[in-house]
């Protein structure tokens, strides 16, 4: 449990045990009706949620990092962990955050997989993972064109196209898959798909041991959707975000670019 565990980070670690998976709005929001909930007891932080919205956030972010750290601190005996990460393409100009509560052993995160796909459709979700590694971004024809490859056994059959369709909808409705239907220069109208950060979260273990995955040269994390130096010996890629904000290579100083433009700061 942990000696700084508070009533306020067990309700906290229930709704994200519970949810398996949260986006950063909806952690923000869970955080407001904790301060209306918890708020005047001992020990827990005073929060104006009627005072000036940039104060408020700053008070929420601060509440939040309490909630994330103090939680993590105490499942580490169990070995799980509350995860946070971005997604690696921007949405409405933000790269949203998300929060995914995890075991720390890598059967364990299949294992959990297992509980929401069929075997057949696991094995087409890593068949996509090895293709994204590769390509980064897909068309959902592409995608649908994968299932093919999807042979488990000799006597299991493969996934019609309209079964596969429904699954690819499947892994973007659980946040395994993004649509990125604005950004996408592919001439299908079904945008483009890359990996979400739920699957990057909570298949990390076996992301690193069973895909050729490219680390981020600036938080050592897996990247798929990556800015590549352009220096021709250099061979670091980083994440958009992590190339956003600090917009030159970490060895040789080259500057970044993003879909060929130099990065401003």
């Amino acid at each position: 449990d942990g000696n700084k565990m508070r009533d306020w980070h067990r309700v906290f670690l229930q709704k994200v045990m519970s949810q398996g998976y949260m986006s950063g709005k909806e952690i923000f929001v869970f955080a407001m009706c904790l301060v209306e909930k918890f708020d005047g007891m001992p020990g827990f932080p005073k929060i104006n949620l009627g005072g000036a919205e940039d104060e408020k956030k700053a008070e929420l972010a601060e509440l939040i990092d309490d909630l994330y750290t103090t939680t993590n601190e105490a499942l580490e005996k169990i070995n799980f962990q509350i995860k946070r990460g971005c997604q690696e393409v921007k949405e409405d100009d933000t790269y949203e955050q998300c929060y995914a509560f995890v075991p720390l052993e890598e059967n364990q995160q299949i294992a959990k997989c297992q509980k929401i796909f069929s075997e057949q459709e696991l094995e087409y979700l890593k068949t996509i993972c090895h293709h994204l590694a590769t390509e980064k971004i897909a068309t959902e024809m592409k995608l649908i064109n994968l299932c093919m490859q999807v042979g488990i056994s000799a006597n299991r059959k493969k996934l019609s196209t309209i079964e596969a369709s429904r699954v690819v909808r499947s892994f973007v409705s659980h946040g395994y898959l993004v649509n990125n239907r604005k950004h996408s220069r592919a001439k299908s109208s079904g945008g483009t798909y890359h990996l979400g950060a739920r699957l990057i979260l909570e298949l990390e273990t076996w992301l690193k041991d069973n895909i050729e995955a490219d680390l981020c040269r600036a938080c050592k994390k897996v990247v798929f959707v990556s800015v590549e130096c352009p220096m021709k010996n250099c061979d670091n890629v980083y994440h958009r975000q992590c190339a956003e904000s600090k917009p030159k290579c970490r060895d040789c100083k080259q500057p970044l670019k993003i879909d060929g433009v130099a990065t401003k700061r």
